[in-house]
């Protein structure tokens, strides 16, 4: 069993805890457990593909639990669960990180990228929230001290401002972000925290692609985020829980600001398109990256 996690007098910390990280073996999931690591965490991570887990482990001070699995398989999102609790007897956090983008027409889109992208995007949270609830509920008690178990989740922008190259991925994010405006609420007063990030554009290798395959230039309104940035806010959400975190923080500003009015959208969105197109630009040169005309898209009249 692991011991119960430490209580901090400057706020609460990961030390101790036993934290699940979904996408572990991304960019974002790989800095994330980097700095859970360094905290002094216990970690069980989860990906889809055992040797970028094994990578992420091969960077960790201590050895991690290491669990492939198919984020689109309940069954396997049951098994995350018991060999969690079977190793540790416990969870004080989960981080839902994991996520998906297809870059595709939506007009043309398959049935199956869709059920993919609301299957990692959303209904995994939701069900690993579920899973995982009754410990969490428990928290960790030491010395007299109490802290609450916790759900951060990384969201994204497009849980915000829709993005239309993208349908399926805003209606994933949205109903992502909506879940846990919702959990924070239900939980609030049985023992758990709900947290959201709200990253922009993330410099990661969906964002390459994206940015190369016709994604959406509102990704490059702002200069695009490093994915330590991301796990930064994960760590600050943990130390000083917040319902919403927007990385950055103007991207959440401007975004909430434009949602006050979602009917001025159609106007606002050319020029939002031109300047974000401005960024792309940027972004493709300053990494070297060429532009590649999906098949697709080149098909659409």
């Amino acid at each position: 069993m692991t011991r119960a996690a430490r209580p901090s007098r400057s706020g609460r910390t990961p030390q101790g805890a036993v934290a699940v990280v979904t996408g572990a073996a991304g960019a974002i999931g790989t800095e994330i457990a980097l700095a859970l690591d360094a905290a002094g965490a216990h970690l069980a991570l989860v990906d889809l593909h055992r040797d970028g887990l094994e990578a992420v482990q091969a960077r960790l001070s201590r050895p991690a639990q290491l669990i492939a699995a198919d984020l689109t398989r309940p069954a396997d999102i049951t098994r995350i669960r018991e060999e969690v609790i079977h190793r540790h007897g416990a969870c004080h956090l989960l981080i839902n990180n994991a996520g998906v983008v297809i870059v595709e027409p939506f007009e043309t889109s398959r049935t199956d990228t869709i059920e993919t992208e609301l299957n990692v995007n959303l209904l995994a949270p939701a069900l690993l929230s579920r899973e995982f609830f009754p410990w969490l509920r428990l928290g960790r008690d030491q010395g007299g001290a109490w802290q609450q178990g916790q759900i951060v989740t990384v969201v994204s922008m497009a849980g915000i401002i829709p993005i239309a190259e993208s349908a399926v991925y805003t209606a994933s994010k949205f109903g992502l972000r909506g879940l846990m405006l919702a959990l924070a609420q239900r939980f609030a007063g049985q023992g758990v925290l709900v947290s959201s990030i709200l990253p922009g554009g993330v410099d990661t290798g969906m964002l390459r692609h994206e940015a190369t395959h016709g994604g959406s230039p509102l990704n490059f309104l702002s200069e695009p985020q490093t994915a330590r940035q991301v796990a930064q806010a994960v760590l600050a959400s943990i130390h000083r829980p917040r319902l919403e975190r927007y990385v950055p923080y103007g991207d959440g500003l401007s975004g909430r600001l434009a949602m006050l009015w979602p009917g001025l959208l159609p106007r606002l969105t050319p020029l939002m398109n031109v300047l974000g197109e401005r960024g792309r630009q940027r972004y493709l040169k300053t990494r070297g990256l060429t532009e590649v005309i999906p098949h697709d898209s080149a098909r659409m009249p």
